[in-house]
């Protein structure tokens, strides 16, 4: 059977790095055009080579030349340069973490995910904000949720009320009786949820929310994300992410 193999330029934001032998790397990347692609990447230690591995490391944005072969999981990376160079993402601790968080959820939720270019452009810009925004920091994880449920048609739906008071984490949306599995938001949390997806991307400004409370909503709304994305399991990042954000 012929196998198509294509030579394409797209855009990318690198999800993970993982070395292979001696002088490659292996990488997940959520590009424009493809969607969550795998890569292979050789000579990257060595001085000739016009690939180098930093240009690779988690949560750069590149211009990509590649190329995609039918069949494949694993595709290769002819030219890679800068899409942007973060100026404050790699340097403040609670910067990198929210963009940590950020990738390892782009990492888990698009695995069988087709090529989306409007979740794409959402998630190329949320990186760009957060490298330069001077307030709500704090909102990001959350919003990005709620962001990213949006895109993938599983946004919640309804509003908080004195007959709607409980929002289930499995239906997805607020009702009046209280869910007997117990995964839900209490009454009194629905409004958070509401300020996480009134979030202005353009603006960012903090919820106004306590540590805890942003804790217990972004607890619930990973679990909401693990009911409606089949093999997303638990992430890694948000132990770290607590601790950070709980001093902002």
């Amino acid at each position: 059977m012929h196998l198509w193999r294509v030579l394409a330029s797209t855009r990318g934001l690198v999800l993970r790095q993982t070395r292979y032998g001696e002088g490659s790397l292996i990488l997940q990347v959520y590009t424009e055009q493809f969607g969550s692609q795998g890569y292979v990447v050789s000579g990257v230690r060595s001085a000739k080579s016009r690939l180098k591995a930093a240009m690779f490391q988690p949560m750069t944005l590149l211009e990509l030349v590649v190329y995609q072969k039918e069949g494949k999981d694993l595709h290769r990376i002819r030219e890679a340069r800068f899409a942007h160079v973060y100026a404050r993402i790699p340097f403040e601790p609670a910067r990198r973490a929210v963009g940590l968080f950020m990738s390892e959820v782009l990492l888990r939720a698009l695995r069988e995910e087709p090529p989306h270019p409007e979740l794409y452009a959402f998630a190329e810009q949320a990186f760009l904000i957060l490298d330069r925004c001077e307030r709500g920091l704090s909102a990001f994880p959350a919003a990005f949720l709620v962001g990213i449920s949006r895109h993938l048609g599983f946004d919640p739906q309804g509003s908080p009320g004195p007959n709607t008071p409980y929002f289930d984490l499995r239906d997805g949306n607020f009702t009046a009786q209280r869910p007997i599995h117990g995964e839900m938001l209490m009454p009194d949390e629905g409004a958070w949820l509401l300020k996480a997806a009134a979030f202005n991307w353009d603006e960012p400004k903090p919820m106004g929310l306590l540590p805890a409370q942003r804790q217990i909503l972004l607890d619930r709304l990973l679990v909401y994300v693990r009911h409606h994305v089949a093999g997303f399991g638990t992430l890694k990042s948000p132990a770290v992410l607590h601790d950070i954000m709980a001093r902002d």
